[in-house]
């Protein structure tokens, strides 16, 4: 896979490259694969790649660590504060605050451990009670097919992709949903940015996914995207990801446009986009 750049008139601002920078080191130093996933991981392919407007609403930079088990995972939390400009997230274990320019630890980082951790499950229970479990189903399939962006000159860090994003908050909803419909929101928000992400052109190259969108290029999008998501996802995942969609189709339906009710015809096209995605799953 080719490495992608970064626009020059959308340069990703110093304080994030030098998160990514120092993040990036002290994994390589520990011997842990990671990936940028989360907000920042879209902003900087949707923004800083391919050239569109997002409107950002938080400064968390999140990383999915590869780690063996909880005594690695560790060595890298104290690594990184060891340097003086992480501070420990307190009883959060997966948070660190980066400090900034004005000597204030104003941004939160999340460490979201996967791989052997899991001990060949889609799950990782928290210590030191183990009460909280997190679904990282995909994770694997995802850094496999993560994006190498050119985030500064001569530093490439591993991006989750749109297609893997995709795949991460379709299975957060599902495990957070109920609590936090955010994820559902952002599952939309990448469906109808699909087309535009660098893919118009595979769209109207590939006569089954335009007829499939009705000849409209977004809802084409969302199709082309459930391919996408098909494609690099393991069997086990996609089964997943299809029982998620499948089993509630409705309710994601309605937390997705819950938040754009104001917006003409939003019922008709959120459950039309993810109708296409599904069929794509298929």
């Amino acid at each position: 896979m080719s490495t992608r750049s970064i626009r020059t008139d959308r340069p990703i601002d110093p304080i994030t490259v030098e998160i990514l920078r120092t993040v990036a080191v002290a994994a390589e130093a520990e011997g842990i694969a990671h990936m940028l996933v989360g907000a920042t991981a879209r902003d900087v392919l949707l923004t800083h790649v391919f050239g569109m407007e997002v409107r950002r609403a938080t400064h968390d930079v999140d990383f999915a660590v590869a780690v063996k088990d909880w005594d690695q995972f560790e060595a890298l939390r104290a690594r990184l504060v060891a340097q003086g400009t992480f501070k420990d997230g307190g009883r959060a274990r997966q948070r660190l605050y980066y400090k900034g320019a004005d000597g204030m630890y104003d941004y939160p980082i999340d460490l979201v451990p996967f791989g052997e951790i899991s001990k060949g499950t889609n799950e990782v229970a928290w210590p030191p009670d183990l009460k909280t479990v997190m679904n990282i189903a995909g994770y694997d399939d995802v850094l496999a097919a993560a994006e190498s962006v050119e985030v500064a000159p001569g530093f490439i860090q591993k991006i989750v992709s749109i297609a893997g994003l995709a795949i991460l908050k379709i299975v957060a909803w599902s495990d957070r949903g109920r609590e936090n419909p955010k994820d559902a929101l952002d599952l939309i928000f990448l469906i109808d940015t699909y087309a535009a992400a660098g893919n118009l052109d595979r769209i109207y190259n590939d006569d089954q996914v335009i007829e499939a969108g009705g000849h409209d290029p977004d809802n084409a999008g969302a199709y082309l995207l459930g391919q996408d998501i098909r494609h690099l996802a393991s069997a086990s995942t996609l089964d997943v990801l299809k029982k998620i969609i499948d089993n509630d189709f409705e309710r994601l339906t309605l937390e997705m446009m819950k938040p754009l009710r104001h917006i003409e015809n939003i019922e008709e096209r959120v459950t039309l986009r993810l109708q296409l995605l599904q069929r794509a799953l298929a």
